[in-house]
């Protein structure tokens, strides 16, 4: 691929898909070592890319149409050579054409023709691998290498940090749960309490530490609430980097397809993920260890509505009893 003085890297707007991208970054960064790279990031996920190495610089998109044009007049005559374009939006691809970038490599989905003038296609068997693959070809030029290679590496916390969260103190395993994904109904599993509880009736010591944003506290502290002394609720008290080492701190982590589940995942610890009709061939954790609880004899898609009725029911038809199961495995012990 041509390399310039520098290049600009559009992320993906979701936390989750924003860290399936890290791999082909840190390939890029590989392939590309002495040039400058930019990522130009929602705030929501551009605290993740300062948490990466091999990123020069991290450029905030506001909302809205003035977010849109202050990003591409502030981009403008900086250097850029090219904008490897990640996300399939219009205005992922407007603000490096506003930016006046000569080389706008992406997917033409979304009547984005007129605005990448690098395109890529997603051909055969391509169109059913991982989305991690996908990356690899828009950044890299081809498909190759390891999606679990992420080079992330975010520190652990230490008792007294655990201690200040409210994570309950002992020396016997931290499982994170994380009830919540930003998707909706669609992705939520409905029976994490009764998981966590099976849990702690079969693996001494276990202490449980509930997890999500702001926006999810209501439902991660009912949760604790359900599962019981062990656990509590660490939910809007975290920054997303904060986030990510109280992730990295736990032996396990309970989750459903979501960014949380992708934030554990490429931090090293192993998670063992919930997923109804979501595809995990294509959107599945990558990271070490991971386990997949699936629901048996249903269809999956790439695209459901967050409260689609089938995907709803397909989550509730999981027992409790296979996700404590892979849980108490996952640390040793035995249900």
């Amino acid at each position: 691929m041509v390399s310039g003085a520098a290049t600009l890297v559009v992320s993906p707007n979701w936390l989750g898909d924003a860290v399936m991208a890290m791999p082909a970054v840190r390939r890029w960064r590989g392939l590309h070592p002495a040039t400058r790279l930019a990522v130009l990031a929602k705030p929501g996920v551009a605290p993740l890319w300062e948490m990466v190495r091999g990123v020069d610089e991290v450029v905030r998109l506001e909302p809205g149409n003035r977010g849109t044009l202050a990003a591409g007049r502030a981009l403008r005559g900086r250097g850029f050579s090219e904008a490897l374009i990640l996300p399939n939006s219009f205005r992922s691809a407007l603000v490096p054409w506003l930016a006046r970038i000569p080389r706008r490599r992406g997917t033409a989905f979304h009547a984005r023709w007129a605005l990448v003038n690098d395109r890529v296609r997603f051909e055969g068997a391509e169109k059913a691998m991982h989305q991690a693959r996908e990356d690899f070809k828009i950044l890299c030029g081809d498909t190759e290498g390891d999606p679990a290679d992420t080079g992330f590496e975010p520190p652990r916390e230490d008792a007294a940090s655990l201690a200040a969260l409210g994570v309950p103190a002992g020396g016997g395993p931290l499982v994170g749960v994380i009830p919540g994904a930003a998707r909706g109904p669609s992705k939520r599993w409905p029976h994490f309490a009764a998981a966590a509880r099976l849990v702690a009736a079969a693996v001494p010591g276990v202490r449980f530490a509930v997890c999500g944003g702001g926006g999810e506290a209501a439902l991660c502290e009912e949760t604790a609430r359900a599962i019981g002394p062990a656990a509590a609720s660490v939910a809007g008290r975290t920054s997303l980097a904060r986030f990510a080492s109280l992730l990295a701190s736990c032996d396990a982590v309970l989750c459903n397809d979501s960014g949380g589940m992708h934030l554990a995942s490429a931090a090293g610890t192993p998670v063992v993920a919930v997923f109804g009709r979501t595809d995990p061939d294509k959107t599945g954790p990558v990271g070490p260890g991971a386990v997949l609880v699936r629901a048996e004899g249903v269809s999956v898609s790439r695209r459901i509505a967050r409260d689609d009725p089938a995907a709803v029911a397909a989550l509730a038809s999981i027992p409790p009893e296979r996700v404590a199961d892979a849980c108490v495995r996952l640390l040793g012990g035995r249900r």
